[in-house]
């Protein structure tokens, strides 16, 4: 009934297409022209609003100054007279700031893109994911280098992209040491320093994909930029598994403190239902968009998807130039590999001695999570990816 209520007043507030957020410290409601304004900050600024509003608070109006103003007004359960929930009616976008994205995975993205065309943050809203974008932008905003590791098809690329132009800013020079010629590397630090002045001339920002395939003589280049313009907006792209020699080991020790590690899609498996409508091809005129079946998402979200996102874009692609059904997208559409439900594998030893403590510390804390992992000394993003890998 509670969730009814909250349902009832999203859908009254946005029936003139206004922006509308609902939320009730559970679930969130948040119309296209909500979405197009908000960045997932704001929408949490509202939902701890809300839990102030459910926790007694009386509030009934505010504003949040920066991104939009908003109506905020509490949803009342009309037997109990408790607040069940927050309907926020934002003040309509200035024309200027309206975003150019229509589809809905863009406008959840992490940062929407800015007007000077700077990409959007990849989409993600799981713990693990926000959790590593936010560590990554908060380095990105400090001097010093950046180092992104992850398997590949993680969204490394995308991701330091978009932290590279995220403020604006020009265009980053892109090296790709797995296509480039031993050498070039020098070349790039020669067009970034004045050797008269013996100092960086450019504030224009580097990315440097595969630091794995460097040689040795481009790691010293690149020690050489790192100390010759420490102020420098870097970001170095790096896929383990390549052997890698003593030089790049040093380099990597030194990028260590400054270094993030995006989770494999395995481990965040609720960002598939976004991904899926991010990464499906835009509609012909007068097509509708690619919707997905419950029984096709379970199946994506059970896939092991060894190439991550590069995997799954590949996937939608071609369900989607195949298809020639109406309707949402069933499980019987998808290949072969990704319908077929992953057999359990055994446990080892310690994997069963760690899924049992696990489970005792849930117990002891009541379901609650966050006490849990305090108890068991680990990370609740820890925690949470774990909890996913035992099933």
């Amino acid at each position: 009934p509670a969730e009814q209520l909250l349902l009832d007043a999203y859908l009254r507030a946005s029936e003139d297409a206004a922006p509308v957020v609902a939320v009730d410290g559970r679930s969130r409601l948040v119309s296209e022209a909500a979405a197009r304004q908000l960045s997932p900050e704001a929408l949490e600024v509202r939902e701890l609003r809300a839990a102030a509003l459910l926790g007694g608070g009386g509030e009934t109006a505010s504003t949040d100054g920066e991104e939009c103003a908003a109506r905020i007004t509490p949803v009342l359960d009309p037997r109990s007279g408790v607040i069940v929930g927050v309907v926020a009616v934002l003040r309509q976008e200035p024309s200027s700031r309206a975003s150019s994205s229509s589809s809905p995975s863009s406008r959840r993205s992490s940062k929407a893109s800015s007007p000077g065309g700077s990409p959007a943050l990849p989409t993600g809203s799981s713990v693990p994911w926000r959790h590593a974008v936010g560590r990554a932008r908060e380095l990105a905003g400090t001097a010093g280098p950046l180092l992104l590791s992850g398997e590949r098809g993680t969204g490394k690329t995308a991701l330091a992209q978009a932290l590279l132009q995220e403020s604006g800013g020009p265009e980053p020079l892109a090296f790709d040491a797995a296509q480039a010629k031993e050498g070039e590397l020098a070349l790039l630090r020669a067009s970034l320093t004045n050797e008269e002045a013996g100092g960086l001339r450019t504030a224009r920002p580097v990315l440097l994909r595969h630091a794995e395939r460097l040689g040795q003589s481009d790691v010293a280049v690149l020690n050489a930029l790192i100390a010759d313009a420490p102020r420098l907006r870097l970001v170095v792209t790096r896929t383990p598994g390549t052997p890698e020699g003593p030089c790049l080991l040093r380099l990597l020790d030194g990028l260590a403190a400054r270094s993030v590690v995006l989770p494999p899609l395995r481990e965040r498996p609720e960002d598939i239902r976004e991904l899926v409508t991010h990464l499906a091809p835009t509609p012909a005129p007068g097509h509708p968009p690619l919707t997905w079946a419950l029984d096709a998402v379970r199946a994506l979200e059970q896939h092991s998807w060894p190439g991550n996102i590069a995997e799954l874009a590949h996937v939608v692609r071609a369900v989607a130039d195949r298809r020639r059904a109406s309707g949402p997208v069933r499980r019987a559409e998808l290949p072969d590999a990704v319908r077929e439900k992953p057999a359990a594998r055994q446990l080892s030893a310690i994997e069963r001695a760690e899924h049992e403590a696990i489970t005792e510390a849930l117990r002891r804390n009541g379901g609650n999570k966050a006490r849990a992992a305090a108890a068991l000394g680990i990370a609740r993003a820890t925690l949470y990816r774990k909890l996913r890998g035992y099933g």
